[in-house]
């Protein structure tokens, strides 16, 4: 009786393994054999497409793993462009566009390209599993190190407030030190007197402090003064010349937009999307929440760039300068380490946000989206995907952050960045010469006018005359007083 109950149990057992079996197969019917209308959309390095001769290929990450799976699953395919050329967005009263609406409308069996996840989406067609995840990067051109200079770059060091503090301090320290002078000789009749104190005096050893001349005159109270002065300028000298150094010696390309919080904060620099995205329609729904994103969206309704048709005019736009595009971080990587055809001209801005997924796209409800999952994990598993990585992400390449293009401290700085302190320079220089003609002028005036000039001129000939005349007049006043000399003896 226990061998009849075994042999049923193990009867029965095979035969539902054999139901379930079927049924499933039934159910989720395999990839192989099965041919795919599969459409994409061009996207640098996702899927580039390319004509010859009337006839359209594709090439790019995208294409290289639908051709994995191909290989691996064994089925066949005829890749397409979506109709058109976008992803895809739902559109009041029109429904769903681009690679999404083929699917979603049954013109296309699967969407093989950089595919975004979406909530959205997920209420039309089916995901696999994420073959890459990444997050919204932000592209712009290099800034121009050698485009433009700060002629007044020697001030940067400190800011209006310290050199109107420094400015104030020198005047205050001249004006006190003669205070106190003045002060020491009333109070002392004139016993404590400083000779060599004046108002200009004490200004000049208020700055001679800062340039090093550091004599100074006077009695021990101002020499006191003097002493916590040169403190004082031998912090701000020292401070200003290490920063000084280090705006002149590093220049750094990190702008001060590095998120989306920085690019509201400003209105130097435009900004922009593509339509028809992910990210449109993610800002989209923002509108009206009041949140970071809604600012951002608002705005770019405001800008006559702030919507893009293409990647081509995006990048165009970019190359114009003071202009950030926003897109997926992957494109604006790609596009930044193959610029070097460009000179590296472009170069992404601060970190990726909004982090989200790429994966393969099915009609709703599909049997194969299980197989492809396992078939993509897979390949993430064993380093297929990886390897697609490096392929069409290499290492090598421009900058990521526009670094190549920065200054070093062992490059020499240009003539234009002196500029500013050469006008200082050769504005002290001609003020210098104003003032030694206005003290030649006046030096030439007092001259004249304590100088007795003669009423009129005299030749040669009038001059040997009236010499003459006066020592005549000389030898006869001689001869009278001889005479009268002589008179006097003989009286007496």
């Amino acid at each position: 009786m226990w061998l009849s109950v075994l042999v049923l149990s193990v009867w029965w057992a095979f035969s539902a393994g054999q139901t379930t079996t079927a049924t499933t197969s039934a159910a989720q019917p395999s990839v192989q054999g099965q041919f795919f209308r599969v459409v994409t959309f061009e996207e640098a390095p996702f899927a580039v497409k390319s004509t010859t001769n009337n006839e359209t290929s594709w090439r790019g990450f995208c294409v290289d793993l639908l051709e994995a799976l191909a290989t691996r699953l064994q089925f066949t395919y005829n890749l397409t462009e979506s109709s058109d050329g976008h992803e895809g967005t739902l559109h009041a009263g029109t429904g769903w566009t681009g690679a999404v609406g083929d699917v979603v409308d049954g013109n296309a069996d699967m969407i093989v390209a950089a595919l975004t996840i979406t909530s959205h989406r997920e209420d039309v067609i089916d995901f696999t599993k994420p073959y890459m995840e990444y997050g919204i990067g932000m592209l712009m051109k290099v800034p121009d190190v050698h485009g433009t200079y700060d002629f007044w770059a020697f001030l940067a060091p400190f800011t209006l407030e310290v050199w109107m503090t420094i400015l104030g301090s020198s005047l205050g320290v001249a004006g006190l030190m003669f205070l106190l002078a003045a002060v020491r000789s009333r109070l002392t009749r004139g016993a404590l007197e400083d000779e060599d104190i004046n108002l200009g005096t004490t200004l000049w050893v208020s700055v001679g402090w800062i340039t090093g001349d550091i004599a100074i005159p006077g009695g021990i109270s101002i020499k006191v003064l003097g002493l916590s002065w040169g403190i004082f300028t031998l912090v701000v000298v020292n401070t200003y010349t290490a920063n000084l150094a280090a705006s002149l010696t590093v220049k750094s390309l990190q702008t001060s937009i590095n998120s989306p919080d920085d690019l509201i904060g400003q209105t130097a620099i435009t900004y922009g999307i593509e339509v028809d995205t992910a990210m449109h329609s993610f800002l989209q729904d923002q509108e009206g929440l009041e949140t970071t994103y809604d600012k951002m969206w608002t705005q770019m309704q405001t800008h006559p760039d702030g919507l893009q048709t293409s990647l081509d005019a995006a990048v165009t736009r970019v190359r114009e300068g003071d202009y950030i595009f926003i897109h997926d971080g992957p494109w604006v990587e790609y596009e930044v380490l193959h610029d070097e055809a460009n000179s590296c001209q472009l170069m992404m801005v601060g970190n990726t946000f909004l982090h989200r997924s790429y994966a393969i796209g099915l009609p709703h409800g599909s049997p194969y989206t299980e197989e492809l999952t396992i078939s993509v994990l897979e390949m993430k598993e064993n380093g297929e995907i990886d390897e697609l990585t490096t392929k069409w992400w290499p290492a090598s390449g421009c900058d990521l952050h526009g670094g190549s293009n920065a200054v070093g401290s062992g490059e020499g700085h240009v003539i234009a960045e002196f500029y500013g302190i050469l006008s200082i320079l050769g504005a002290g220089a001609g003020l210098a010469l104003i003032v030694a003609a206005c003290e030649i002028a006046w030096f030439n005036l007092s001259v004249r006018k304590k100088k007795v000039t003669p009423a009129t001129s005299e030749t040669q000939e009038e001059m040997i005359r009236r010499v003459v005349r006066e020592c005549l007049r000389e030898t006869a006043k001689v001869e009278e007083y001889n005479l009268d000399d002589a008179q006097h003896t003989i009286s007496h």
